[in-house]
């Protein structure tokens, strides 16, 4: 069963193919053998032209499973499905964007399945990937995740944990198939064929080996490409090694610049979706700067001299495109490559492959002992070489706060001037441009301020899906209200809320109030406990009803019901004033708690954030009259399964004429009180 409409209505399906990882609980479903699509029942046939899963296809889902499925398994399953979406907030990670760009139709989860194994039409890269994890599974191997996607690309292997390490200290492109491991790993290659070569072939022909040579390197790095999925970094090198060896066949030469542009636009052309992922981009951005750099100067002095003036030279050209590409880019970035990228590329890389190859070459040849040991102890050094990774890039994270190892969040002016002069720093100027240029890179290492006026305050629900964050701001004053949920894959702390903080204002805060403790608005308590030193907090247990403190001339007021068993209904709610504007977070209460409260709300507000999320059993009718706002916000996740907001909610608040933005659709709303008619979303 399969549920193949975006709308998620049911459907019939044969069999799909399992190309996902068998130890975790996200799954990669490629329909290559899809077979029939039929709605389930009558019920469902209005949706019938909404089916548009075709073979080929792939799908993003979730199953979660005790025992585990092999790759390349057929499965008979029912799933829930929905287009690719994502949420939406300023400087955010666009999610439906990486959806698209990664080939996927749909993403939910599984209901209902079962494996069917049928091994005779398995896919030959589907065998590979299982014959590589069975080869690593032998081996008490610590990072087997990490080391698998090193040679599969497949990334959702790696734990969470492993990629914040590397990801807070710019070391993310490590931990997939990058082209420096297939340069690498080209370079080995080519000479364990040509130097063999050149002693069997005759003199006469000996300029021959170099050029079989490196057609045999690339049809190995083609093969490599696609076997990891054809990523963008193994596809750049692939391209460029044929563009190279196909010039050594003609009797023209070409500048490196125009092999480097060939490239580019043969895998666009290939891979259109490619160009929406900012790995395209960073890939062949960073040799673009190499080039630039080191094309019009002379080689240095060494190779440390040499690694260390590359690094440099990243660091100033790719910054500001990483920021344009992914809001903030790492303090660390310089330091951490220069400690780890040695260790990944002349250690656990050729060791990887060495060990998976002599692995492979026992099972052709079961006799020969030694390849079995031979490739334990490659196998074991290159899980030993990740834990020294760990170990130094744990020891660079414990040198910086985390909130103070990135720069970042600044307007997309701003980024690309600064990218415009990292690149002027990198060409032999005169002195007057390099000066400019250090003007033009500069502000990348400043803060955002905001921009509220004295006495006036900005409310910014966040898009945190089914749950509740918003940001209050004055002048020189930051609250958050709220922390948005939390998942088993994901803090929606880290990657939706903060980038809202850091990018509107002040990378601080001053106060944290927790409407209530349920997950969905509590859930990313932990992270900000931990991002922001002695961080002061009032929650539902210690929230006093009627507290009034003043900030930049704005009245903060908090509001409880009293005598209430619920927690929804003793939920901390919070009242913004000023002279002429008023905003109310209301929390999870009911209508019970509403009409306790009534009393202390004002009449006629100009902002409201919807109680529950929209729920039915709140924003009772004489609380709605009785606030009648302008403007109501609804935090709530696109076609959740509570079916918040409640027409019999929706329709309350349209009889009061009131504006309605729902996250879901909205993503993030933003609304000032300086702007009392003007009402920002992010998705627009």
């Amino acid at each position: 069963m399969l549920a193949a409409s975006p709308k998620t209505a049911p459907a019939d399906v044969k069999v799909i193919q399992a190309v996902g990882d068998s130890s975790i609980s996200v799954w990669s479903l490629d329909l290559n053998v899809l077979t029939r699509i039929q709605p389930a029942d009558r019920a469902q046939q209005a949706s019938e032209n909404d089916c548009q899963l075709q073979p080929g296809q792939r799908l993003l889902v979730r199953w979660q499973r005790t025992e585990a499925v092999a790759v390349g398994s057929q499965l008979e399953v029912t799933l829930r499905l929905r287009r690719p979406w994502g949420a939406s907030n300023p400087h955010g990670f666009d999610f439906e964007r990486w959806l698209i760009a990664s080939g996927y139709s749909a993403t939910g989860y599984v209901r209902e399945g079962w494996v069917r194994k049928v091994h005779d039409v398995t896919p030959v890269r589907a065998r590979w990937i299982s014959a590589v994890n069975a080869l690593l599974a032998t081996e008490a191997l610590v990072h087997q995740d990490t080391l698998k996607a090193l040679v599969t690309g497949d990334g959702g292997a790696v734990s969470a944990q492993t990629w914040e390490r590397y990801r807070r200290t710019g070391a993310i492109h490590l931990l997939v198939v990058s082209g420096l491991h297939v340069s690498v790993l080209a370079v080995l290659l080519y000479a364990l064929i040509s130097y063999p070569l050149r002693l069997v072939t005759i003199v006469q022909h000996r300029a021959l080996a170099p050029l079989v040579s490196a057609g045999l390197v690339c049809l190995c790095a083609i093969a490599l490409a696609w076997f990891t999925g054809l990523g963008s970094p193994v596809m750049r090198v692939a391209l460029m090694l044929l563009g190279l060896w196909l010039l050594q066949l003609l009797p023209r030469r070409a500048s490196i610049w125009r092999i480097w542009l060939l490239a580019a636009l043969v895998s666009a052309l290939l891979m259109p979706l490619q160009i929406f992922h900012s790995g395209f981009w960073l890939s062949y951005g960073s040799v673009a700067v190499l080039i630039a750099f080191f094309g019009l100067r002379s080689p240095s002095s060494g190779t440390v001299a040499s690694v260390i003036q590359a690094q440099g030279a990243l660091w100033l050209g790719l910054t500001p495109l990483v920021v344009l590409l992914l809001a903030e880019s790492s303090l660390l970035v310089v330091p951490a490559n220069l400690l780890t990228v040695p260790i990944m590329t002349l250690v656990t890389v050729p060791t990887l492959f060495l060990g998976l190859g002599m692995g492979f070459m026992q099972s052709i040849f079961p006799e020969a002992e030694n390849l079995g040991w031979l490739c334990s102890f490659a196998l074991r050094a290159a899980d030993f070489s990740l834990a020294l990774i760990d170990v130094l890039l744990n020891a660079l994270l414990n040198t910086l706060p985390q909130r103070s190892s990135s720069i970042g969040y600044v307007s997309v002016v701003t980024a690309v001037v600064a990218l415009i002069g990292g690149l002027m720093l990198l060409l032999p100027l005169s002195p007057y441009f390099r000066a400019g240029a250090i003007c033009a890179w500069l502000p990348l290492l400043m803060s955002v301020q905001s921009n509220v006026p004295p006495g006036e305050f900005c409310v910014r629900v966040v898009d945190v899906g089914q749950g509740s964050a918003a940001v209050v701001d004055t002048a020189a004053y930051r609250l958050l209200v709220d922390t948005g949920p939390r998942f088993a894959n994901r803090d929606v702390g880290r990657s939706n809320i903060l980038p809202v903080l850091r990018s509107t204002g002040s990378h601080k805060l001053n106060l944290l109030l927790l409407s209530h403790t349920d997950m969905d608005h509590a859930g990313g308590l932990s992270f900000f406990r931990a991002y922001f030193d002695a961080l002061p907090e009032i929650g539902p247990r210690d929230c006093t009803h009627g507290k009034s403190w003043q900030q930049d001339g704005v009245r903060f007021t908090t509001l409880q019901a009293e005598g209430l068993a619920s927690d929804n209904d003793l939920s901390c709610t919070l009242l913004l004033a000023n002279d002429e504007q008023t905003a109310y977070l209301s929390g999870d209460i009911s209508a019970r708690a509403e009409q306790r409260l009534l009393q202390d709300l004002p009449g006629h507000i100009s902002l409201l954030l919807a109680p529950h999320h929209g729920s039915k059993t709140s924003s009772s009718m004489p609380f709605v009259r009785h606030l009648s706002p302008d403007i109501v916000v609804f935090s709530a996740g696109r076609a959740n399964r509570y079916g918040h907001p409640h027409p019999h909610v929706v329709r309350r608040f349209s009889w009061e004429q009131s504006r309605q933005f729902n996250t879901a659709t909205s993503g993030a709303v933003q609304w000032c009180s300086y702007q009392p008619d003007r009402v920002e979303q992010s998705r627009s």
